[in-house]
């Protein structure tokens, strides 16, 4: 099997990882892109084999090779509030992302996101680097298929930027922009001022989709309407509950728009608490909670919102950014 040199990006969120890769010995434009739940589980849990897209994973740079399930939503352990970065759920699923998008004996050149705390401080970073990313060889087994790769170049970039890699084009030197990525936990504020990012005006909250799908879910139940989060998610998109109680379900829509209204009244809060100009900033929303309450945003914010052209789009912006941002780095090494 023919050996290539591949370019990885992973942006490992609380919701979905989302990897874009990248075979550079075929044209730039063969960029590919792949997602999975951030849910693992033991080996030894039962039922996994009536739940589509699990695989069963193990690496020689976890815990001695320890097999654990992957690739389910349903799977037990789940990126949760008090989830870090640095932590074994991201390295398992960094790791498997990489291996299910390589071929045997590839090399790989990896770049990954991390909080804009551990970024500014370098120890932090390359501490995050190291756990996350072992560099060189790697042995993975896929469902009892053997893989292996190797790991060579590693950058660690900072969460919420890689949307101006992706998209630079729309940062001119005259024109003031945040770049707000609503991700399913965090909020990420970016601020970008002559076309620089100032990391040091960013800002951080917990106010991603997972906020927004609580409060609904709070005020669903208190009329007696009860939906897990994918069907809050349905629900928002269609504008209402489907229920079986034609009452119910007409109050809903007034639920659901109380609910969103209340959530962008939390953005707008936010934006204005970070930026004293924010009343002429271009505002650039990404992640894939903007692009759910893309016409909310609109409504509220007018002309200066701007978002991806889809929702794959909106979720995929940073690895695509992260991914770009080593492109160019490696291709300046070899044409300085």
């Amino acid at each position: 099997m023919q050996k290539n040199n591949i370019i990885a990006a992973i942006d490992s969120g609380k919701s979905d990882v989302k990897i874009c890769t990248l075979d550079t010995n075929l044209s730039s434009e063969a960029l590919e892109r792949d997602c999975f739940p951030t849910c693992i589980g033991d080996d030894k849990i039962g039922g996994t084999d009536l739940l589509p897209g699990v695989d069963t994973f193990s690496c020689d740079a976890i815990e001695n090779g320890r097999k654990y399930k992957i690739g389910s939503s349903k799977l037990p352990i789940k990126a949760d509030d008090n989830y870090s970065k640095k932590s074994l759920i991201n390295k398992i699923c960094t790791l498997y992302g990489i291996a299910r998008n390589v071929n045997d004996g590839d090399t790989v050149d990896v770049v990954i996101g991390c909080p804009i705390s551990i970024f500014l401080d370098n120890s932090l970073r390359r501490e995050y680097c190291n756990y996350i990313l072992p560099k060189g060889l790697v042995n993975c087994t896929i469902n009892g298929n053997k893989k292996t790769f190797i790991i060579g170049k590693r950058l660690v970039c900072a969460e919420a930027i890689g949307y101006i890699n992706s998209h630079p084009e729309y940062f001119r030197a005259d024109i003031d922009a945040a770049i707000v990525d609503i991700g399913s936990l965090n909020m990420n504020m970016t601020t970008v001022h002559n076309g620089i990012i100032e990391i040091d005006q960013s800002h951080t909250n917990k106010y991603g989709g997972r906020h927004l799908i609580a409060d609904l879910q709070r005020r669903l139940k208190d009329c007696d309407i009860q939906l897990s989060d994918e069907q809050v998610i349905d629900s928002i998109i269609r504008g209402h509950a489907r229920q079986h109680d034609p009452e119910k379900e007409n109050h809903s829509i007034e639920l659901i728009a109380e609910a969103v209204n209340s959530y962008i009244n939390l953005i707008e809060k936010e934006l204005k608490q970070c930026w004293k100009n924010y009343d002429s900033m271009e505002l650039y929303f990404t992640g894939g909670t903007s692009f759910l309450l893309r016409t909310a945003l609109e409504e509220r914010f007018r002309g200066f919102s701007h978002f991806g052209s889809s929702y794959d789009d909106a979720r995929f912006a940073n690895a695509e950014g992260f991914m770009w941002n080593l492109w160019r780095k490696i291709n300046e090494e070899v044409n300085p």
